[in-house]
């Protein structure tokens, strides 16, 4: 029996119900007052195989022949005890609870494993009903008891629902800690459940590629141990997050996988949840299924609604009133989701779209926009106290909905302005909320050295670059962990309001200049020109046709730094490049009519990508590129940092750039002849890089540089001891001027919310003002005589805007350099020969 309850701790079923139904068998041939407590200790163990392979009905007919065989107290509690476990397998929770309520005094009669096995399943059936205070007690209870006594493999569940309680209770991050401190117990017992959970807890921050890989890997496993009920659930999961990605169609295959296994298992409240998830699926893609009513039968008759799915029925249901047009019906069901009810921040941000979208349906246009407003603030509420810039713009996934709603109602008022401060609303939200703080603990210091090392020796080929291949995945997935576990912090200040269209139009008029703010609606791309003859709204067309130029100039700027070997293919290549540039041009900006002076561009999740001082109708003015209006003006709304001294500057180097020491040394000089403090470090390692981010001055670094698209916080800097990554930079840095002179580094990944993720979005949001950075490769030799006059021009008293815009009219081969973030330059009291110009302050 041990044997069996081995195997079915581990998810090997069918082995399982060979051994007991073997053992039964065998049990035939005991003398009566063995044989009869034998098998009904036989069956109250076969009763979990049988669950998995079989079916409800039968596990449940299992335990109750069970208790028909003997009438000790003992062996009915453990039968009522298992029989928890069957109920909550099925998320049938009450009657988990209800089998519980009838080992009555039969707990004084357990033993310390199995006392803990009837906590743990209480305690998980109130967790689901989102009774918190009876879980705590219960788990709490359980824990105490694995402690005492040595109950190691029981004691990684407990932990584990621990976790589970603070992701319901709503601290994300001591979920993730509990679930990775239980992770790393050494104890032979089943990961599916736990990969499940961890990967719901990850789908609540907004990570959904984390997710889905976490939900895939327990799936595959699932699979192979042929457990369809755990399989179908992990299925109803990856369906809710295909649909988050707007992937229905794999979330409907998904969803139909699930409910044929329910079906067959005779999981009748599981195959509802599955069927009212579909559901879901066919009011998105704008169809009220047929038979709906029938669906959601079981729900609507509970007056306030609490559980998941009670709380889903319900929104299901205001969502199909509103496509049949029956808004009166409508305004009664979604007061139904009104009140406090503990639910998950994805779900509450549901709720919050469907009363903007009745009240938008009834005319009310005040409430619906104070709605809209209303749920902005809980967002930014929700990403502020995260001491993870991970997390931070993960989150903005869950506004992803409403924001499109705004900003829909905005675009269709036809108002320049009110577009403005829709987009504006939403838009990198997690860049004007405050500055990081919290310090890199050690543990994450010893896996980054580590992972530096990895991926160093990963590049070598054969079967040992495989392996440090495959350790640095590994090691990356435990940085960004214990990342995602940084305790947030309760007495965090206030996020930033975003800047209305007046103040904007008030600052771009003060200081000269304009903004172009680009915004991909519904499959369109638009561009906002905001500017002293005011503001205007123009189409540009289909949003593909604009993502597919820009893509197209991308990849030719790619192919021609790496053609300069080669002077008749370099020809070639740059004639695509000059067509890319004049096609992307004529696009984007041939229309627009832009006035003279500086530009500020906001360019949105399709042009994240663009080198825009390259295009002609730009060539020559000072341009900055910035996440956000509102990122771009904090700088310059507040006051500054204190002065003192001259200006500090710190060159640093990477290996195997032949041309760096040069660049590194012409660029020290240029400021030393000001009157500046320079610091060098040739051969410079990844920690240099750390402290230069926190001298409070200018950075440059001139070194390889690589940027992932999949993992945008591995974007990395290649030093002398391996790479520096985004994960490890200063929270927060206070270099107020960073030059990175490194391929590819300016790259965005774009996220929901036009979060923009990589190392230069990573610098500004950890307190950078301003980046100089190629948003694609450029040749070591362009790069070295570029960036030492754009040194030269920045010396000399202009603002970085316009010695970028100079050097590039010097060295149109570097065109991929850009500004990103706030216009700066030095302080004339740092320095001892300054221009003329007003300071961009």
């Amino acid at each position: 029996m041990a044997r069996a309850r081995n195997l079915n701790e581990i998810g090997r079923f069918r082995d399982a119900e060979r051994s007991l139904r073997r053992a039964l068998t065998l049990s035939d041939d005991l003398d009566e007052p063995d044989r009869v407590p034998t098998r009904a200790r036989l069956l109250i163990t076969l009763a979990w195989p049988t669950l998995a392979l079989h079916g409800l009905d039968q596990a449940l007919e299992m335990l109750q022949e069970s208790r028909a065989q003997h009438d000790s107290p003992r062996l009915r509690a453990l039968s009522w005890i298992q029989e928890a476990v069957v109920h909550v397998s099925c998320q049938d929770w009450r009657s988990a609870l209800a089998a519980l309520d009838k080992v009555g005094d039969g707990h004084s009669l357990l033993t310390p494993g199995e006392e803990v096995a009837s906590r743990i399943n209480g305690g998980l059936a109130h967790l689901s009903l989102l009774e918190l205070g009876p879980a705590r007690a219960d788990l709490e209870t359980a824990l105490r008891v694995c402690v005492e006594h040595g109950l190691a493999e029981q004691e990684f569940k407990v932990r584990h629902n621990l976790g589970c309680l603070e992701y319901y209770a709503g601290r994300l991050p001591q979920a993730i800690e509990l679930m990775r401190e239980a992770d790393e117990m050494s104890v032979p017992v089943g990961r599916v459940r736990a990969q499940h959970d961890l990967a719901l807890v990850l789908l609540e921050v907004g990570l959904l590629d984390q997710a889905r890989e976490t939900l895939s890997r327990a799936l595959d496993e699932t699979r192979r141990d042929g457990h369809r009920l755990e399989e179908a659930d992990l299925r109803l999961d990856l369906a809710t997050t295909a649909m988050l990605r707007d992937d229905l169609s794999t979330a409907r295959e998904h969803l139909d996988a699930a409910v044929a296994a329910f079906r067959a298992r005779g999981a009748t409240e599981r195959q509802r949840s599955a069927a009212l998830l579909r559901a879901s699926v066919s009011l998105a893609e704008g169809v009220v299924p047929r038979g709906l009513n029938r669906t959601l039968a079981p729900w609507l008759d509970v007056a306030r609604p609490v559980t998941p799915d009670e709380r889903l029925a319900a929104r299901v249901h205001v969502e199909a009133l509103l496509l049949r047009g029956q808004v009166d019906d409508a305004g009664y069901a979604v007061q139904r989701l009104s009140g406090r009810v503990r639910q998950g921040f994805a779900a509450d941000m549901h709720d919050r779209l469907l009363v903007a979208k009745v009240a938008a349906a009834q005319g009310n246009t005040v409430k619906s926009r104070r709605a809209v407003r209303a749920a902005m603030n809980r967002l930014t509420e929700r990403q502020a106290p995260s001491q993870s810039v991970e997390i931070r713009s993960a989150l903005a996934l869950h506004g992803r909905r409403l924001a499109d709603f705004d900003v829909n109602d905005a675009l269709a008022s036809g108002s320049a302005p009110r577009v403005f401060d829709a987009v504006e609303r939403w838009r990198a939200v997690s860049h004007r909320l405050p500055l990081l703080s919290a310090p890199q603990d050690q543990r994450s210091a010893e896996l980054l050295a580590e992972l530096r090392q990895a991926r160093r020796e990963g590049v070598t080929t054969g079967q040992e670059g495989a392996r440090q291949r495959a350790r640095a995945a590994r090691l990356e997935w435990e940085v960004s962990r214990l990342d995602w576990t940084r305790v947030e912090q309760d007495d965090v200040a206030a996020a930033g309001a975003p800047l209305g269209h007046g103040t904007t139009r008030d600052l771009l008029r003060a200081r000269g200049e304009q903004a172009l703010v680009w915004v991909a609606q519904e499959g369109e791309e638009y561009v906002l020109v905001v500017g002293e003859q005011g503001s205007r709204l123009h189409h540009i067309g289909p949003a593909a046709e604009v993502a597919a130029l820009a893509d197209r100039l991308t990849r030719d700027l790619r192919a021609h730094a790496f053609a300069s070997t080669n002077p008749t293919m370099e020809a070639a290549v740059g004639r695509a490049v000059a067509g890319s540039v004049a096609a992307l041009d004529q696009r984007l900006l041939s229309d627009l009519r832009l006035g003279d002076g500086p530009v500020v561009v906001v360019p949105g999740r399709t042009l994240m990508a663009v080198p825009w001082g390259m295009l002609p109708s730009l060539a020559g003015r000072p341009v900055t590129v910035a996440p956000s209006v509102t990122r771009w003006a904090t700088p310059l709304l507040s006051a500054g940092p204190r002065i003192d001294g001259a200006l500090a500057v710190t060159t640093l180097t990477g290996p195997r750039l032949l041309r760096a020491g040069a660049e590194a040394a012409a660029v020290a000089q240029t400021w030393r002849s000001v009157g500046a403090d320079t610091e060098g470090h040739s051969a410079a390692t990844a920690q240099s890089v750390r402290d230069a981010l926190v001298s409070g001055g200018v950075v440059h670094i001139a070194a390889h540089g690589a940027h992932e698209p999949q993992s945008p916080w591995f974007s990395s800097l290649h030093m002398a001891d391996g790479p520096v990554f985004a994960h490890e930079l200063p929270r927060p840095a206070t270099a107020p001027h960073v030059v990175l002179s490194a391929c590819d580094v300016g790259r965005l990944d774009p996220r929901p919310g036009d979060e923009p993720l990589g190392l230069t979005a990573a610098l500004l949001a950890l307190g950078v003002r301003s980046v100089v950075a190629p948003v694609a490769p450029v040749s070591d030799v362009v790069a070295e005589q570029a960036m030492v006059a754009y040194h030269q021009q920045l010396a000399s008293g202009r603002t970085a805007s316009e010695a970028l815009a100079a050097t590039l009219a010097e060295h149109p081969a570097a065109g991929a350099f850009c500004l990103f973030g706030t216009d700066w330059r030095p302080d004339p009291s740092q320095i001892q020969r300054a221009g003329s110009l007003n300071i961009a302050s």
